[in-house]
Parts: structure tokens; sequence; C-alpha cells
């Protein structure tokens, strides 16, 4: 199954979000691969990885110089990594012209991914040719919306509208899209109005994941996921009913 992690809003989680599903799904036995198509590659430097110490990435991958099995970086805190580059912003804007080029992932991957069980892509924050070459590859679609971020809100009712374009251009089923809440305060009034925001929107929240900043930082300067870090803290436990969530539409 390919679940992809996309808000075109920066800023509310999604590599967070990436880093802990793929390796709590990989703590429940199952075998990752986690791909970085974000220029940032926050998602690479999150998982401990230095690019520059890397041959090869998803750039060489995309450019056709190099296969995806060249590019993956084995057991990195239990998955397996394609990382990714800034050059990918060059990447992007070179498919404008390809013929196909909502594709290229897709076939770029295609033969690796029945080797995992599990496979989360890291998007960029916006719906350009690398979240839509992302979105392509979905099964699922697991879209963090910050409680305390009006534009995430916005920002998910355009990712469904994409979604369901995208689908009815390429005459294929749209991915199942997974809301779920970050920065969630349960007494803070901005919390409870995006959940029901959503809930209007019929985007009702699979889960929420709770406020808790210093943790999440110290994870990330840490360069380990906060499942492994700190893992009975309540995000790390609310990531883990999110990942129960993904095992059992996987199920399916």
């Amino acid at each position: 199954m390919v679940t992809v992690v996309a808000n075109q809003k920066g800023g509310v989680g999604k590599t967070t979000t990436a880093a802990n599903i793929g390796v709590l799904l990989a703590r429940q036995g199952a075998r990752v691969l986690v791909v970085d198509t974000d220029p940032q590659f926050a998602l690479t430097r999150q998982l401990g990885l230095e690019i520059c110490s890397l041959g090869v990435n998803l750039v060489d991958v995309l450019a056709g110089r190099a296969a995806a099995i060249d590019a993956i970086v084995a057991a990195v805190h239990g998955v397996d990594v394609i990382p990714g580059a800034r050059e990918l912003a060059g990447v992007e804007m070179s498919l404008v012209g390809e013929l196909g080029r909502e594709r290229f992932l897709r076939d770029a991957l295609e033969p690796v991914l029945d080797g995992y069980e599990h496979t989360v892509i890291d998007t960029p924050p916006n719906l350009g040719l690398l979240t839509v070459n992302a979105l392509v590859c979905a099964d699922l679609v697991l879209a963090p919306v910050s409680a305390e971020d009006e534009a995430s809100l916005h920002g998910i009712v355009e990712l469904r509208n994409t979604i369901t374009r995208l689908a009815e251009r390429l005459g294929v089923p749209a991915p199942e899209l997974v809301p779920f809440l970050t920065r969630w305060q349960r007494h803070r009034i901005s919390s409870r109005s995006a959940e029901v925001a959503l809930i209007a929107e019929c985007l009702a929240p699979a889960g929420r994941i709770p406020s808790r900043s210093a943790l999440i930082a110290r994870a990330a300067a840490r360069r380990v996921p906060l499942a492994l870090s700190e893992p009975d803290s309540s995000p790390a436990i609310a990531y883990r009913a999110l990942t129960e969530l993904l095992a059992e539409v996987n199920a399916r």
C-alpha cells in the first residue's frame, strides 16, 4: 500500500507524520519504504541522513540516471529510504514539458513497490508536479491539518479537489483521503473550531496529534523520529493509533 502525506500548506506536520508512520509500521513487522519528494529534503534530514554523503537520490531516479533500487538506503531506523535533494526543484521544472509527466514517479518506483508492504511518500508544501506525481502513486492520502492554522483547512479542501480532478483525468479510482489534526489541544477554541470545520466539509478527522512542539523539535534535532525517541509521549501514542488505521486499510 502506498500512503502519501500531503497538504499544500507548510508547517502542518507532514514530514513528522511521514517519519513516525514509517518507523511505526516497521515496528509492527512490515517492510517499509519511505520516499522524500520534497526539494527541502526535510524527511531525509529528519531520519539522520546526510545528503552530501549519498551517491544516489531521488533526483537521479527521476532524471533517469539511476534505478530506484540503486537509490535505496537500507535499514534507517527500521525503514528503507529513497532520499530527496534540493535539485528536485529543477527536476519538477523539467517535467512540465514531458509527456505523461504525472506518472514519472510511479513508473520509477514500480519495480521496487512489490518488495514492500507499505510505502510512505512525503511531499512538498504545494500542489505542484512533485506532489501530483506522488498522488498518482497513492492508495491513501494522509492529510495533516494544523488546528492552529486556518489556511491548512483551506489546503485540504483544495487537495481533495485536486485528487478528484486527477483521478478523473487519468481514469483511475481516487485514493482515500484521510485528514487528521495536528497541534491539537483539547481545551483550545481553535482546535474545536478546526474539527467542526473539517466535519462541515465531510472530512471528519481520523485522529488528533496533541500539540507538544518542544518534544517534536527535540526529536527533529536528534534526527530520531518521536515514536522512537519518546515512545510514551502523547503524540507518539496518537501516531500509533493512526498507524493502526493504515494497517486496517491495507488489510481490506
